[in-house]
């Protein structure tokens, strides 16, 4: 990087003004998320600035056992092309690997595509977005029972979704249980769990959402509207790999639009991404 800047760990003190680098360029700044990566043991956020102390740029990395993702990779127009996203990817992706990731992954827009393909990420497919209007009929399936999660719940909500997610998200599961603007909602067939939502009234926004089938998926989205009585809509963020949930999409009428691709560095792990109907945030995965 060019001598005038420097890398350090980001703290509290720089969410505003990561939440506007992110805010700049169209992302939102989700400072619920970014709190899942700033000072804690599983994750690590850097930030970027030069001799004033103006943010040059962030990156994150936030490990799940076996699988670790990148995210925030933000570099301020004046600073690009110097080197600065490269020092920022290299710190973040060696966090990971030490932590024990085997897998790194992350949502790549257009421009920074380039400097992870640089850095032996490769494209995976392109993830989808699909808005959800409170107007679309759906559907709830009488055979589930749906109720809200409470504390008692999230050691059986993280078994669920251990095994299809790919990883261990119990820190940011516990985070989003126990937040007062986050409403995480269970679906059940004989007490057993099929599904699962986290519905943030706040935004109002819904991921991680995790279903057997469609749906069940869909049971969810109509409980996850009547807890969000203000939502005109819903946004579900679809990995590249859920088909089936991409077509029972286009079968309800929802244009799939492509988002950002996702990547992927070092050997594939168990996973079931046709059971993922929605990220919690590119972020986090």
């Amino acid at each position: 990087m060019p001598p005038h800047l420097s890398l350090r760990d980001a703290t509290g003190e720089d969410l505003p003004r990561i939440a506007k680098l992110r805010d700049d360029i169209g992302w939102g700044a989700h400072e619920w998320a970014l709190r899942s990566v700033i000072g804690q043991r599983h994750a690590r956020c850097v930030v970027v600035t030069d001799g004033d102390g103006a943010m040059a740029a962030v990156g994150s990395g936030i490990a799940y056992g076996p699988l670790g993702f990148v995210g925030n990779m933000i570099v301020a127009e004046a600073h690009r092309r110097r080197g600065v996203g490269s020092a920022v990817l290299h710190t973040i992706t060696d966090f990971l690997e030490k932590a024990g990731c085997q897998r790194l992954e992350l949502n790549a827009t257009s421009e920074g595509r380039p400097l992870y393909e640089r850095h032996e990420f490769r494209t995976i497919g392109t993830s989808s977005t699909a808005r959800i209007g409170r107007e679309l009929a759906l559907s709830a399936d009488p055979g589930v029972t749906v109720r809200q999660a409470g504390a008692v719940d999230l050691e059986a909500v993280a078994a669920y979704d251990r095994p299809r997610f790919g990883g261990d998200r119990l820190p940011v599961l516990e985070s989003l249980l126990g937040n007062s603007a986050a409403r995480c909602l269970l679906a059940e067939v004989g007490g057993s769990l099929v599904g699962y939502a986290c519905l943030r009234t706040d935004t109002p926004r819904i991921g991680p959402v995790l279903a057997d089938d469609p749906h069940i998926a869909e049971t969810l989205l109509v409980h996850a509207f009547a807890s969000a009585p203000t939502a005109d809509e819903l946004r579900l963020n679809l990995p590249p790999n859920n088909r089936p949930g991409a077509e029972w999409l286009r079968g309800l009428g929802v244009e799939i639009e492509p988002w950002d691709g996702r990547m992927g560095r070092g050997p594939q792990i168990a996973r079931r991404d046709d059971t993922v109907y929605g990220m919690a945030v590119g972020a986090l995965g």
